[in-house]
């Protein structure tokens, strides 16, 4: 989740009006920056838990990380983790234990002297993920290749369930070049492939909830997870989604799913106006200050599916690049041209009689993948 998101939805709930007029922000809003707790109580994996900072309305800054907190879990058995914090905000444990009939609580206390603390929470095992599908959908307002998760628990006792994902998708330039200007001089290319190939990732940033409280089994069927527009660069080789699945209780469920509406529901005269976002987390040092973010705990289940551009068919990613432009063989040009990476050289010109004459080359970003993404290849590759 974003937390550019979070920070926006909860001042719109705080300070929303009913009417869309001029409306100048009261210096009380201007100068609320609420703590936001973004994260999980991982017990099958790394814990990590983002502290920031809502900024003001007019502050240009998007993000004002929390640093140098100390920040621990706690249990009712008396245990405890400290996470270890990062300049990102970012507090994390490798691998905490924690134990399925002990419930497990939140405590920060950050360099202003300020300390906050979430309530006892339970660990929660989120089932397994039955299935990730896809179809083609070719009408309504968003057409695509739209994604689905597929769940059910056979004991009926999770009921309430938040999903997240991780996109990656392997791409490739739309010019392959073997040649590079080096040292004055236009030289074969040591490793052509590795600004040919490339890999991108992205997570999600949406809000994804679902509930079968009001159904007589735990099943959740073709729950909506992303829509991947046609002829997207998304598909254009190979792409992967790795989805993972929480287990809520019915509070935590009504918080993310209060979030999702502010998220969705801002914009038109007509939407609801935002409402103001619970927390379980609480500020011990002045009690009516609100908090921004919801501690649950548990472990997390995964499922990730491959889609190739083949599997897609008709699927075709027209690259936004102008055709490849030509330059004499000329060693002002080239330096010109080449030197200050205006242009990439991408293979020999030659006239009839086999005489070197020039390059043809293109601009960067339609040369080199490493522009936009990352020629290492992911591990589960």
């Amino acid at each position: 989740m974003k937390k550019t998101i979070i920070a926006s939805v909860i001042l719109l709930a705080l300070f929303s009006t009913g009417c869309r007029e001029l409306y100048d922000i009261p210096d009380e809003a201007k100068n609320v920056k609420l703590l936001v707790v973004e994260g999980f109580l991982n017990s099958n994996g790394p814990t990590i838990i983002k502290l920031s900072r809502t900024v003001n309305l007019k502050d240009t800054a998007k993000i004002k990380p929390e640093l140098n907190a100390v920040v621990k879990v706690e249990g009712e058995n008396n245990t405890s983790f400290t996470l270890t914090g990062n300049i990102k905000g970012e507090y994390a444990y490798p691998s905490l234990t924690l134990l399925d009939n002990v419930k497990y609580r939140l405590r920060i206390k950050t360099t202003e002297g300020k300390e906050y603390l979430s309530d006892f929470v339970p660990v929660q095992k989120a089932p397994a993920i039955d299935s990730v599908n896809w179809v083609r959908k070719e009408s309504g307002v968003e057409t695509g290749l739209q994604i689905y998760v597929n769940t059910h628990d056979p004991q009926n006792q999770t009921k309430y369930y938040r999903w997240e994902f991780d996109e990656t998708w392997e791409f490739h330039s739309p010019y392959y070049s073997n040649l590079e200007y080096k040292n004055g001089a236009i030289v074969p290319r040591s490793d052509p492939l590795a600004i040919f190939i490339c890999w991108k990732n992205e997570p999600s940033n949406h809000i994804l909830v679902g509930s079968s409280a009001k159904l007589s089994q735990d099943i959740i069927s073709l729950a909506p997870v992303t829509i991947i527009p046609f002829n997207s660069i998304r598909i254009s080789v190979r792409y992967s989604i790795l989805v993972r699945q929480y287990a809520l209780t019915e509070k935590g469920f009504e918080y993310w799913d209060l979030m999702k509406k502010n998220t969705e529901q801002l914009g038109t005269l007509f939407d609801p106006q935002p409402s103001t976002l619970f927390s379980n987390i609480h500020c011990l040092t002045t009690p009516d200050e609100p908090v921004i973010g919801y501690v649950s705990a548990g472990a997390v289940s995964e499922k990730r599916i491959f889609i190739t551009n083949n599997e897609a068919y008709p699927w075709v990613y027209r690259y936004p690049c102008p055709d490849e432009v030509q330059i004499s063989n000329n060693p002002s040009q080239l330096q010109f041209w080449f030197a200050g990476h205006l242009l990439i050289p991408t293979r020999e010109i030659y006239n009839m009689f086999g005489i070197l004459v020039g390059y043809y080359a293109s601009d960067p970003p339609c040369v080199d993948c490493t522009l936009s993404g990352t020629n290492v290849k992911p591990s589960f590759w």
